[in-house]
């Protein structure tokens, strides 16, 4: 009998989350240090993997620099951390967190990256 414990979330997303061809780099907004890759992204949130732990139910203010075939935007969004896990002791840290404010035009711009 094996005591290895596996990370299984549970699903709780209402919304489609895509995964971008370049993923982009998202910054902390006030400070400049990089927080992680975008794993996946949708207009009410995002899954970020980067090197350090994020505790759940903290706020960030994110700037994400998105480079695609017909956007490139850099969006500031202020988001709350619902769950962080360093998946299998990888060092790699995987957070998903909530948008809980955005302007209306990069909501705008973020819908139509997510709609491509």
């Amino acid at each position: 009998m094996s005591n290895k414990v596996e990370f299984h979330p549970v699903e709780q997303r209402r919304k489609t989350r895509i995964s971008l061809p370049e993923p982009p780099i998202a910054y902390d907004a006030h400070s400049g240090e990089t927080m992680g890759q975008i794993v996946n992204l949708s207009v009410d949130g995002m899954m970020l993997a980067g090197p350090v732990s994020i505790a759940p139910g903290t706020l960030h203010q994110l700037c994400i620099q998105v480079e695609q075939e017909d956007i490139h935007a850099q969006l500031l969004v202020g988001v709350e951390s619902l769950w962080c896990q360093d998946v299998n002791n990888s060092g790699t840290c995987w957070t998903g967190f909530q948008i809980i404010d955005i302007s209306t035009e990069h909501q705008e711009m973020l819908n139509t990256l997510i709609d491509e």
